[in-house]
């Protein structure tokens, strides 16, 4: 069968001008103080609880609807990270997270109260967009009970208020919710989805918006609750929460632009506009990292890192980005490409490469695994692509002296 190989240049990459993040602070990193006591999370820069009143620790104020703030600064023992009174746990990336009360079996005068979680934008949401929204959670080995919608409601703020804020807001329809029962005390579990903006929202609220008549409340695992009363002091269900993304649907990933290392100096690769990204970082083919918009690294050789984007829907994308060592550390320039052609394109079976004599062309998939690679020995060239499955790849020409290198995007279709 004949295959279409279309070649798309890449040269360069230069750094984007916007975040692709739109949450602030979206791990639970940067903070002002650190957590000292129980329901600090104002105290995680650009997070607070819906309630604007309250300011802790204040008990003369109800205290339903504030999330704690845990972090691996924090002494005191309910909020200390990964072990405190009420969880083991690590956080999912980073030192920090928020510990949210979901549901309470609770008595009369205080019937199912809830934490809210909320967070700043960075900027409005544009109406008509497609917006991809994601958090990890974690249900604590203290709770009782474990739900399902756990959501993420936006808006622009006219949940806030302090009116019975601890209370269900069920007035709230959260775009993106969970559909099952999270119920695992190990593993961080990501809530995904997708919604199109009205062009108001610059808030992100996290809780559970549903009252019990309408969710799935089931025991914790190794719970039973048999015979519990209503109003039981202990009858909680509580989850942890980090890593809360916002993105355009269609958001793009940018690797950064290729790097030549020097001495013994590490280099940034990635955007450092962003902190938390849903993303798998791979070197020659392996996973080295994962949930970070960019890395420090130090190659022994010449490696292609690729960063991979998760998106909505399963439409993930990638970018790709060298860290040139060795022989490049000549006069050599870097790029030298305008002798160097791939063609015809698009290609059927045959690919003819021009201006590498003696030079070796390597083609990977998009997370670095090679699928051929074979050596030039004259100027004017073919070599069979037709075993080369459907999909993308990186085609890689480097010429004897090491110091020119030409690769290209390939997709390759029947």
């Amino acid at each position: 069968m004949k295959r279409l190989i279309v070649f798309v240049f890449l040269f360069t990459c230069a750094f984007s001008n916007a975040q692709v993040n739109l949450v602030r602070n979206p791990s639970f990193e940067q903070y002002s103080p650190c957590p000292d006591y129980i329901d600090e999370i104002k105290y995680s820069n650009f997070w607070m609880s819906i309630d604007t009143i309250w300011s802790p620790p204040d008990w003369t104020h109800p205290i339903f609807g504030v999330p704690e703030y845990c972090h691996a600064c924090a002494t005191y023992p309910e909020v200390t990270v990964p072990t405190s009174m009420y969880f083991y746990q690590y956080p999912h990336s980073g030192s920090g997270f928020a510990h949210v009360q979901m549901f309470f079996n609770g008595p009369a005068n205080d019937p199912q109260a809830r934490d809210y979680l909320q967070g700043h934008l960075s900027n409005l949401l544009v109406a008509g967009q497609s917006y991809c929204v994601s958090f990890y959670t974690n249900l604590t080995e203290s709770s009782v009970y474990a739900i399902n919608k756990i959501g993420a409601y936006l808006d622009d703020g006219t949940i806030d208020t302090t009116h019975n804020p601890g209370y269900t807001q069920t007035h709230c329809i959260p775009q993106v919710a969970s559909l099952f029962v999270v119920s695992d005390t190990m593993n961080w579990v990501k809530v995904q989805g997708s919604f199109i903006a009205n062009g108001t929202e610059r808030l992100i609220t996290i809780g559970n918006f549903t009252d019990w008549a309408h969710s799935i409340v089931m025991p914790a695992p190794g719970r039973d609750t048999t015979g519990l009363v209503f109003g039981h002091i202990g009858a909680y269900a509580w989850y942890l929460v980090d890593d809360v993304c916002v993105m355009r649907s269609d958001a793009t990933i940018n690797a950064g632009a290729d790097r030549v290392l020097t001495g013994t100096d590490s280099v940034t690769i990635g955007d450092t506009l962003d902190s938390y990204l849903p993303t798998y970082w791979y070197a020659n083919g392996s996973l080295i990292d994962s949930n970070t918009a960019w890395l420090r690294v130090r190659p022994d050789t010449t490696t292609m890192y690729v960063v991979e984007l998760s998106r909505c829907g399963g439409d993930n994308i990638t970018d790709t980005v060298w860290v040139y060592v060795g022989a490049l550390f000549s006069n050599t320039p870097v790029y030298n490409t305008a002798a160097i052609t791939l063609f015809p394109n698009p290609a059927n079976g045959l690919l003819t490469v021009d201006g590498a004599a003696h030079g070796e062309v390597t083609i990977t998939d998009m997370v670095g695994r090679e699928v051929l690679h074979t050596t030039i020995v004259t100027a004017h060239e073919s070599i069979d692509i037709s075993g080369i499955a459907r999909g993308v790849y990186m085609a890689q020409v480097v010429l004897p002296d090491g110091g020119r290198m030409c690769v290209r995007v390939v997709v390759s279709e029947p």
